[in-house]
C-alpha cells in the first residue's frame, strides 16, 4: 500500500493473500486494526453460518439454534483466539465450508443431494479455497489432504476410478487459479524469486526444530503426543466438541470408514501444522473446525428430545438461556476480556507512541520480537527489509538487524525480551515497560537515535 513489494522489500513468512487482506484493512484504518476487526466479524459469521447448516442437517433449526451459541463461545473465547487477527482465523470460513461438504458426502439425505453437491463445481470451489488457503499459510494443507483422501475413497466406492481422475483434475485446476494473479504480480515486480525464497524455502528449511536427524521417530511422536495433551488442556472450550466428534462417530456411524473419517482429517491437519515442532496459541485454530461435526453428533441425540418435547416455548426459552450462558462464559473465559476495562490512553503502546515524533520521514525498527504494533499506532511505514524479528531462525535476519542498529539506520528502535548488543553506541533508552500477560513476561524497550 506504500509502493513496496512483499518479500522483496519487506521480509515476512505468511502468504500474499493475508497481506492483501491486511492491506485492505489498512485502507479502512491505517492507525488501528478496526478494518481487520470488520473482517474478523465477517469471517466469524461465515464460519458459524456453515456450522449452523451442518448441525441443522443432523437435527432441526431449533436444536441448531440452541447449540450454535455454545460452539461460538467455545471457539471465540479460547486461548487460541487470544491474540486475534491470525492467518488461521481468516481461513476458518473456507475450512468450515469444506467440512460441510464432507458431511454431505458422508451423510447424503438422498441420491439427488449427493449428486448435486458432488458435481464438478463443488470440487472446483474447494480447489479454489485450497489454493487461497495455501497462499495464506500452507501449514493448513493437511486439512485439504484429508479432504482429498476421503473424497477419493467415497468416489471410488460410488462411481469408480475414472470419476476420481476427472474430479482430481477439476480440483487441481481450482487450486491453480488463485496462484495466477500472484505469479503475474511478482513477475511484473521482479519478486518471484523472493516469493519462493521467503514463503516456501525458508519456511521449510529454517522453521523446524523437530525434524532434525538427531531426533528419533519415537521422540517426534512423543513430543507431538505431549503437545496434543497440552492443547486439550489449554483449549478445553472447543476440544469438548472435538472429542465428542471422535467418540460419537465411533458409536453412531455404522461403516468403519465413516467412524474414522473425521479422526483421519484431524490427524492430517494436526500433523502438518505441528510436525515442525513450533507452536503458538493460534496455530491450533484450524483444528476448531472439527468441533462442528462434534456438535452435529450431539444435535442428533438432542433431536430425539426435541421430537419428544416439541414445545416451541420450551425451546425458545432454552435458546435464550443458552445465549445468555454462552455470553457470560465467553466474557469471563476470554483471556483478553480485561482489556475491555482499559482505556486506549492507559495502554503501554499508546504511551510509547507518545515519545515518537510525528513526521512523514520518521523511521522505526522492531527487534527481538514479532511486530508489537508500534508501526500501526504511529502510522510509520517500515524502511528496513527485516523490519521485525519473526519466528523463523534466519541467520541473515539477525545479522542485518544488528547492522541496522550498528549503523543507526532508523530514528527509533523498539526491542522485546532483552536489550540488543551495542544499542547504546548509537541510541539512548527513552522508555521501557515490563508486565505479565497471559503466561508471558513481557519486556519492551524504546530507544531514540542520539
Amino acid at each position: 500500500m506504500n509502493g513496496m513489494v512483499i518479500y522483496r522489500d519487506l521480509y515476512d513468512q505468511k502468504g500474499p493473500f493475508l497481506y492483501l487482506l491486511y492491506g485492505i484493512g489498512y485502507l479502512i484504518s491505517h492507525k488501528s486494526f478496526f478494518g481487520i476487526y470488520i473482517f474478523e466479524i465477517i469471517a466469524g459469521t461465515i464460519f458459524l453460518a456453515f456450522a449452523f447448516k451442518l448441525i441443522k442437517r443432523h437435527s432441526s433449526t431449533s436444536v441448531a439454534l440452541v447449540l450454535i451459541p455454545l460452539v461460538a463461545a467455545g471457539v471465540y473465547s479460547s486461548r487460541s483466539f487470544y491474540w486475534g487477527g491470525a492467518a488461521e482465523e481468516f481461513c476458518l470460513p473456507m475450512l468450515s465450508y469444506t467440512i460441510y461438504i464432507i458431511d454431505i458426502f458422508m451423510h447424503p439425505k438422498d441420491t439427488k443431494e449427493y449428486d448435486r453437491i458432488s458435481d464438478s463445481r463443488t470440487y472446483f470451489i474447494v480447489g479454489i479455497l485450497t489454493g487461497i488457503t495455501a497462499l495464506v499459510k500452507y501449514t493448513m494443507m493437511g486439512f485439504f489432504f484429508g479432504f482429498a483422501m476421503i473424497s477419493i475413497c467415497l468416489i471410488i466406492y460410488r462411481k469408480g476410478f475414472a470419476e476420481v481422475l476427472k474430479k482430481a483434475l477439476i480440483y487441481i485446476l481450482g487450486i491453480v487459479i488463485p496462484f495466477i494473479p500472484w505469479l503475474i504480480y511478482f513477475a511484473i515486480t521482479g519478486g518471484l524469486d523472493d516469493w519462493y525464497r521467503c514463503y516456501i524455502y525458508n519456511n521449510l528449511f529454517f522453521y523446524s526444530n523437530i525434524t532434525a536427524d538427531s531426533i528419533s521417530l519415537y521422540e517426534k511422536i512423543y513430543r507431538l503426543a505431549k503437545l496434543q495433551h497440552w492443547l486439550i488442556l489449554d483449549n478445553f472450550e472447543y476440544y469438548v466438541w472435538i472429542i465428542a466428534c471422535f467418540i460419537l462417530a465411533l458409536i453412531l456411524e455404522r461403516k468403519a470408514a465413516k467412524k474414522i473419517a473425521y479422526l483421519f482429517m484431524y490427524a492430517s491437519t494436526f500433523f502438518v501444522i505441528f510436525y515442525g515442532g513450533g507452536t503458538l496459541p493460534y496455530y491450533s485454530i484450524p483444528l476448531m473446525v472439527f468441533a462442528i461435526p462434534g456438535a452435529a453428533y450431539v444435535a442428533d441425540i438432542f433431536q430425539k428430545a426435541y421430537i419428544k418435547y416439541n414445545k416451541r416455548v420450551l425451546w425458545c426459552n432454552t435458546a435464550v438461556f443458552v445465549i445468555a450462558l454462552s455470553a457470560v462464559f465467553a466474557k469471563y473465559n476470554c483471556l483478553s476480556a480485561d482489556y475491555l476495562l482499559q482505556s486506549r490512553q492507559d495502554h503501554w503502546l499508546t504511551r510509547m507512541a507518545s515519545h515518537i515524533e510525528e513526521a512523514p520521514d520518521t523511521t522505526l525498527l522492531n527487534v527481538g520480537c514479532l511486530d508489537v504494533g508500534l508501526y500501526t499506532i504511529t502510522g510509520i511505514v517500515p524502511t528496513c527489509e527485516y523490519f521485525q524479528t519473526n519466528g523463523i531462525a534466519l541467520p541473515t535476519m539477525f545479522e542485518e538487524q544488528s547492522r541496522y542498529i550498528k549503523e543507526g539506520l532508523t530514528e527509533y528502535v523498539i526491542a522485546g525480551e532483552w536489550e540488543p548488543d551495542g544499542i547504546y553506541e548509537k541510541y539512548e533508552l527513552i522508555d521501557s515497560v515490563s508486565f505479565y500477560d497471559n503466561s508471558y513476561d513481557q519486556v519492551y524497550y524504546l530507544y531514540k537515535l542520539k
